[in-house]
């Protein structure tokens, strides 16, 4: 058998299996126990403990685990006994995991250990599926493996490893299946009991050989893709409504059929046949050598108890959490602002592949508190700004903003340090939004999908919604342009039946359930064409984590034909936090890093946020990709902004987006004043109210905050900086042109003045000063058109100007601006930025987004090191 050929080269060390003649009685029990990362009973946990009853035994569960689950290399217990049993695919963690639930499951006392191990350099990299030692080392390091280290002479690999140990009658320790009277939970049965080590992670695979590497003859051509709406009548590839990576494998499907005829695209991919044990016996050993000797094996019966072990015995915790924070900032009637900042929640990962975790906003009477609520399973678990009363001086509404910070426990720090990574994004929502935290990586999979379609399949038989006949405009065959109505009493529509918006289970199970759909199928694709495009690519990718928000705003309507009937309003997956640690290539030595592959996978999670609700509702959606696409189609052109130490792009671009460098458009006429020590830069125009943006074309590190803001001047004849300049700078000349003398008047905003041409020169000046600059007109306003201002001068040549307000489909200046400050305001021996960026905005009839990819790279090797597809709804 194939298997034993392999096996016999693995070295075969034998373990001294330790008897429980002293374990007490309650500690037996404590390895039967359930955490919230061990679940072998319950809806969720049924098709586990049904396959743990069919196989029945030790020896049958271990081989099926070892025979059917891939091993990821992520750190700790991030997806469960359930959701790793689901995915057939986890850490070392969470295999032994599943494999201890479904010990549990058949009474069977199972526990994990761990120990820092050392495997040969062959078997490693077998296992990880990483041709080159290199890339396999550092993967681990990356995902936060503890103590990772390769032997000098590069024979071995240690690193610290998680492995389960089940106890059983010692006459059946290798599986012998003779019925036994012997119960290993019980302590009067310890005697007769040995804990025997199974590690379901490890295993070896077999491979075609043929290395087929497509890498170096192909590359994507996103021009094509970016243009392929435009080109859609004579794009002879069909890329319109095509996916990145569909893309990608009819590219290599070509090329093979030109340089490697008669080989498929699973040739090309190789993901390697698991090496399946059917010995009928449980190990005699463990496959790899425990450094330090079986005495420094750890033991623990939960992943709680793991963590919560005595300082220095574990450097970094397996459990991952999620951290939710809300904060409100709101303007009170009576002067002041209202502030709340509170913590709503931090459920463990591990729930969170099994359950869905929202943010809704409710408004309890008797009060105007709202109250921003959590629930994790349809089930509340924290309600940070809660209660029934009345904010004094703020009465909050839909639609008023706040913000939803979030983060989640990524990769450790592989030295046992303190640097270790968290993934966090920062999301704007409004009060009466509905909005899914959604968390996933290497746990995403199928099985929570149809879960999760399941479970919304089911809310919409609980909920029926029907409509009032009597509601004018209300299609009432189709639902289109109805206000949803939940039918509580199952008699059809009658005026005691609440609106979806108002029923807050049946908004939680539909609108809740729709966004899970979106969410767990996104993650799946992502995580599954990740996976795809490196084995084609021969590339690694580790994904760190997946953290995001799926949304929809304080809507609901009713769409007959669509796949859940409910579609709430302004559905949006925003993915801030899909973090990976790098994309290496495999078959290059020495250790490479592939800006291509991070790039492209970058572009297949952008291409999916469309995608998904596509599927979902039968209605287009814009992502970034999707965007840049519309946006050539109707005439716009893509622009790369970008400065480093040999490029800068952005001034040349500034006039393809409609701006002009040194003066603003020509209906203006400059027409700047000195007043005493200060210099206004003022504009003239033919029509009052005439206006356009500003802002410094170029800035640096030592740019003052001043000059990196962006401004708009108004040309107002009789007010604003040019009115009130004027009115003083021509008081000032009528008073110089007049003879010596005692004069009385006023101030241009008023004020008596009296005396000698001195003393209303002086009077003048300090009502300037004092009153018009600061009350007027407004100090730092005044300040940026000051072209004598201390210690950063306005200089009209270095800025760009636009008319404001600009075309409708002009990107927005503030966006620009943004653009330009993170080009230039850093430092540029360390990092450096470019962009995509279409030069006019995505419009339609019903919809104005701005979209651009941003990447940042290392100065020291133009490392990609992260892309953020960014898209931002404008629609007013």
């Amino acid at each position: 058998m194939p298997n034993r050929l392999l096996l016999s080269r693995i070295p075969l060390l034998t373990v001294a299996f330790l008897g429980l003649a002293a374990l007490p009685q309650q500690q037996a029990l404590a390895a039967q126990l359930q955490t919230p990362e061990i679940v072998f009973t319950g809806s969720d946990a049924a098709p586990l403990a049904a396959k743990a009853g069919q196989l029945g035994t030790a020896v049958a569960i271990y081989e099926y685990v070892h025979n059917n689950f891939e091993f990821s290399t992520y750190h700790g217990s991030r997806s469960g006994s359930v959701n790793t049993f689901n995915a057939q695919r986890g850490s070392d963690v969470d295999i032994a995991t599943a494999l201890i639930a479904m010990m549990r499951a058949r009474n069977i006392p199972a526990r994990y250990a761990v120990a820092t191990v050392r495997m040969p350099a062959a078997q490693f990299t077998n296992w990880l599926g990483i041709a080159n030692l290199d890339v396999a080392v550092q993967v681990l390091k990356d995902q936060g493996i503890q103590k990772v280290a390769l032997a000098a002479d590069r024979s071995t690999v240690d690193f610290e490893h998680v492995w389960s140990e089940v106890l059983v009658p010692f006459e059946q320790y290798r599986g012998l299946t003779l019925p036994s009277t012997v119960d290993c939970s019980l302590a009067s049965y310890a005697a007769r009991c040995d804990w025997v080590p199974l590690d379901g992670s490890f295993k070896q695979k077999t491979y075609n050989g043929l290395n087929i590497d497509p890498y170096s003859a192909l590359s994507f051509d996103y021009t094509g893709y970016y243009n392929a709406i435009k080109n859609s009548a004579t794009d002879t590839l069909l890329r319109k409504d095509k996916n990145p990576l569909t893309i990608l494998e009819e590219q290599i499907g070509t090329w093979l059929r030109a340089n490697k005829p008669g080989n498929t695209l699973e040739d090309v991919a190789d993901a390697g046949q698991i090496i399946e044990i059917h010995d009928g016996l449980l190990p005699a050993s463990l496959p790899f050598k425990v450094v330090g000797g079986i005495g420094s094996v750890r033991h623990y019966d939960s992943v709680a108890s793991h963590d919560t072990a005595a300082v220095g015995t574990e450097a970094k915790d397996w459990g991952k959490r999620l951290s939710i924070t809300v904060g409100i900032v709101a303007p009170l009637t009576g002067g002041g602002t209202f502030t709340a900042t509170l913590g709503a929640g931090n459920p463990l990962l591990a729930e969170l592949n099994t359950k869905r975790l929202t943010l809704a906003t409710e408004f309890p009477p008797p009060g105007n508190i709202p109250n921003v609520v959590t629930r994790l399973g349809g089930v509340e678990i924290a309600r940070p700004l809660g209660g029934s009363g009345t904010i004094v001086g703020y009465n909050p509404k839909v639609g008023d903003a706040y913000t939803i910070y979030v983060s989640m426990d990524g990769t450790p720090d592989p030295t046992g340090g303190t640097d270790d990574n968290t993934v966090s994004a920062t999301y704007y929502g409004i009060l009466g939004g509905y909005y899914l935290i959604a968390t996933g990586g290497e746990s995403s999979n199928w099985q929570q999908v149809h879960n999760a379609a399941n479970q919304l399949l089911t809310a919409n038989d609980t909920y029926k919604i029907v409509f009032n006949p009597n509601e004018s405009g209300c299609d009432k065959a189709s639902g289109l342009n109805c206000t949803p109505f939940v039918d509580a009493t199952k008699n059809g529509w009658d005026s005691s039946d609440p609106t979806l918006l108002d029923n807050k289970p049946a908004l939680d199970a539909l609108t809740g359930g729709l966004l899970y759909v979106a969410a767990t199928q996104y993650y799946t694709k992502v995580r599954e064409q990740f996976q795809r495009a490196d084995l084609l690519m021969k590339a690694k990718t580790p994904i760190v984590g997946f953290l995001g928000i799926v949304s929809s705003t304080h809507e609901a309507e009713y769409i007959d034909g669509t796949a859940f009937s409910i579609l709430p309003g302004g559905l949006l997956i925003d993915m801030k936090g899909i973090t990976i640690a790098g994309s290496y290539r495999t078959n290059d030595t020495p250790l490479t890093y592939s800006n291509r592959q991070f790039e492209f996978l970058g572009h297949i999670t952008s291409s999916l946020e469309h995608e998904t609700w596509q599927e979902l509702t039968g209605y287009d959606a814009v992502s970034t990709v999707r965007g840049i696409q519309m946006a050539l189609s109707n005439g716009a052109t893509l622009l790369n902004p970008k400065k480093n130490a040999t490029a800068d792009t952005l001034p040349g671009l500034y006039g393809a987006l409609g701006f002009s460098i040194g003066n603003p458009a020509t209906a203006f006429t400059y027409s700047p004043f000195t007043i005493g020590t200060t210099a206004p830069a003022t504009w003239k125009h033919a029509t009052n109210g005439s206006t356009f943006d500003l802002f410094q074309a170029t800035i640096g590190q030592n740019t003052s905050d001043l000059r990196k803001s962006y401004g708009q001047y108004s040309y107002t004849p009789n007010s604003g900086l040019y009115g009130w300049s004027k009115c003083v700078s021509d008081q000032i000349s009528s008073i110089n042109a007049s003879p010596e003398g005692s004069y009385t008047g006023t101030t241009c905003d008023g004020t008596a003045i009296s005396g000698s041409k001195a003393d209303l020169l002086n009077g003048i000046n300090n009502d300037w000063k004092n009153t018009i600059i600061p009350q007027m007109i407004g100090q730092k306003y005044f300040d940026y058109f000051d072209t004598k201002h201390t210690p950063d001068p306005f200089d009209k040549s270095l800025y760009v100007y636009r008319t404001a307000p600009p075309a409708n489909d002009a990107q927005e200046t503030t966006n620009i601006a943004n653009i330009r400050s993170n080009l230039y305001d850093r430092d540029l021996s360390k990092s450096w930025a470019e962009y995509l960026i279409p030069s006019k905005l995505t419009i339609g009839t019903t919809y104005r987004f701005t979209v651009d990819i941003h990447k940042e790279y290392s100065t020291a090797d133009n490392r990609l090191t992260s892309m953020a597809f960014e898209i931002n709804n404008l629609t007013k």
